[in-house]
């Protein structure tokens, strides 16, 4: 159970809103400890509320958006790491095979999820006699317990306000054409939309650009591509970036890599933790 990899935060933030939207290679537990809010995940929105349980998958885009003060416990953890800490009974990559779920809690659920937590963050391992395994110990507690109430959980019913509605269309046809040109101009006119109105219901529905979208699942697309070991060159054409030095600019920029050394390290080393451009 050595070297494994995994990095728990309790934050608060006396107004939070993420301020773009992001990936990473871990999995993500996510107790909101107060509410209310919502979480966009892929192309659509959540509630974002104490007493529920999210887990966010690798690789999956996301944005969580809270209304005032904002508490909760995050807790992210590498499918090797998991792998490590599993059995032939126990299989806890579990975790990495959806993209999101949530489970509601009940009262007592919550008390004894969040005291796991609070186990966590207590056995921090500070290099004294013991503390790696006391760690270990409290971070195994809380996985065995969270695995079955998040392995029969799912996503649950997405906030579809009026705004939302309105651009289902246009994320599931951005989504379906990641890999050709597309400008404002074009998807407006694909819709038969003006720009500005294409601009103003796409921020009131999401909260982030039309162009912002765009941008991240690309680079989304291309890490998933080069994760399958397609070349640099071609994973930027796939992805939609007519320019391979831009691809790679962008990429770096988002990620904190080049696309090489992300397909290298991916292939050949420990996936890391959030990059510094990954950070909301």
């Amino acid at each position: 159970m050595t070297n494994v990899e995994f990095h728990l935060q309790l934050n608060h933030n006396e107004t939070w809103n993420m301020s773009r939207l992001h990936f990473h290679d871990h999995c993500e537990l996510l107790l909101p400890l107060v509410s209310p809010g919502n979480i966009f995940v892929s192309d659509q929105v959540y509630p974002l509320r104490r007493g529920t349980l999210y887990l966010i998958g690798e690789n999956t885009l996301h944005r969580t958006m809270a209304e005032g003060f904002h508490a909760r416990y995050v807790l992210h953890i590498s499918k090797k790491s998991l792998a490590r800490l599993s059995t032939p009974q126990t299989d806890l990559t579990q975790f990495c095979g959806a993209s999101f779920r949530r489970s509601e809690l009940s009262g007592g659920e919550l008390t004894e999820i969040v005291e796991l937590f609070q186990a966590l963050e207590r056995n921090k391992n500070d290099g004294s006699f013991g503390s790696d395994l006391r760690q270990m110990v409290a971070l195994l507690n809380l996985l065995i317990r969270v695995a079955p109430t998040l392995n029969v959980a799912d996503a649950g019913e997405a906030v579809h306000n009026k705004d939302f509605l309105r651009v289902v269309p246009i994320l599931d046809y951005i989504r379906n054409n990641l890999s050709r040109p597309l400008t404002l101009d074009q998807i407006a006119g694909q819709f038969y939309i003006s720009k500005h109105y294409l601009c103003r219901v796409f921020k009131a529905a999401t909260g982030f650009s039309v162009m912002e979208y765009i941008i991240y699942s690309r680079v989304l697309k291309a890490r998933q591509l080069l994760q399958e070991g397609i070349s640099v060159q071609q994973a930027g054409e796939l992805s939609g970036f007519s320019d391979n030095s831009h691809f790679i600019r962008t990429f770096g920029h988002l990620t904190g890599l080049t696309p090489g050394r992300y397909a290298r390290e991916y292939q050949y080393g420990d996936q890391v933790l959030l990059r510094e451009g990954l950070k909301p």
